[in-house]
């Protein structure tokens, strides 16, 4: 691709130089016909230098590069020019701009201006996928435009040249240049696309570590905490799996205590978009585990364990904090699907100590570190 590219703009300069060569010989005269000096011969050939006695300026001087969105290098470009050049200075009217795209890494142009004339402009849309192939490409056609030829169409450096006595024929002014890339040949197949800006894995693993203040799970309020791994496609579809548990303490009942604490396995399924280095999720999902209690103070203290399932929505936001490592704030709501219920066997019967409420919440806190 990169040699398809360059012979087409080599093509192309050599065809603009032939053409503008043709341009500067003057109507009914030979190129080799001697021309008599004009009076005022002097101010002729003081013409012909640059303004202010300054012979040339350094290409990196004349180079002016907004590389945008592009991975183009001041000081790369800059070297790549001159290499193509075979000189490292230019008349000091000439500037060259190099504007990349604010949003597509391979969408450049150029312009070569004269004291703010513009002599040529080139357009890249697309250019080389490759970023070495992207600076050598746009570095050959800078040189390209500013070969002698091209050069002595715009007045600069061109020997002076007197028209005929009977009249006096001004050189026209040179049109810009615009410099196209050629059409790709359809027999040498698609080039392969490569965006030059750095790609996201499309799978991602990564662990977490939070932090849980719960209400109704257990009853009152408990705190806890969880952790866990996740699977995420392209930072927009999560599914995650973790182990939580939360507890109250032991809290009194008729002059006893009873102490519950939740341990269950979760899953969740989360979507949402990345807005730079915010990311909000909605999620839902199951909690199935354990309720496991322990009475003292009774008349004969018990442990026991029942199952507890809830189901789960709720919503997060995660700010990024650094590119492997994310902080995760969201709540979450409860539904209780399967209640424990604690009873106490007494000399009168069975009498319900407590019960899980059918609703609860879970306020969360947390780290995400992305493992690959």
């Amino acid at each position: 691709m990169r040699a398809t590219i360059l012979s087409g703009i080599v093509a192309l300069g050599t065809r603009s130089a032939r053409a503008t060569e043709s341009a500067s010989q003057p109507e009914g005269g030979s190129a080799t016909e001697p021309a008599s000096q004009p009076e005022g011969g002097a101010a002729t050939e003081s013409a012909a230098q640059p303004e202010g006695g300054v012979e040339s300026v350094a290409v990196a001087d004349a180079l002016v590069v907004e590389p945008g969105a592009t991975c183009l290098e001041q000081d790369r470009l800059t070297e790549q020019v001159v290499g193509w050049l075979g000189a490292d200075e230019l008349d000091p009217r000439l500037t060259v701009v190099v504007e990349g795209d604010r949003i597509e890494a391979r969408t450049l142009r150029f312009t070569l201006r004269d004291r703010g004339r513009v002599l040529a402009e080139r357009t890249f849309a697309p250019g080389p996928s490759r970023c070495d192939d992207l600076h050598a490409v746009v570095a050959l056609a800078i040189a390209l435009a500013v070969d002698a030829t091209v050069l002595e169409s715009a007045g600069v450096k061109a020997p002076p040249v007197e028209p005929p006595p009977e009249t006096t024929v001004p050189e026209p002014a040179p049109e810009p240049v615009l410099l196209e890339t050629p059409a790709p040949d359809p027999t040498a197949g698609s080039p392969p696309h490569v965006d030059l800006t750095p790609r996201s894995r499309p799978w991602e693993l990564r662990g977490q570590l939070r932090g849980l203040l719960a209400y109704g799970a257990p009853p009152d309020v408990a705190g806890g905490g969880m952790v866990g791994l996740e699977l995420s496609r392209k930072s927009l579809i999560d599914l995650q799996l973790g182990l939580m548990a939360t507890s109250a303490g032991a809290r009194p009942v008729d002059g006893a205590t009873l102490g519950v604490t939740l341990v269950g396995g979760r899953l969740d399924a989360c979507a949402g978009p990345r807005l730079g280095e915010i990311r909000p999720r909605g999620c839902v999902g199951m909690i199935a585990g354990t309720a496991l209690a322990e009475g003292r103070g009774f008349s004969r203290d018990f442990r026991i364990a029942l199952p507890w399932v809830a189901g789960t929505f709720g919503a997060d936001v995660r700010v990024g904090l650094t590119p492997r490592l994310r902080l995760s704030f969201g709540l979450d709501g409860l539904v209780t699907v399967v209640r424990p219920v604690f009873d106490v066997q007494e000399a009168s019967g069975a009498r319900t100590l407590r019960e899980l409420p059918r609703f609860g919440a879970l306020f969360g806190l947390g780290l995400v570190l992305v493992l690959r």
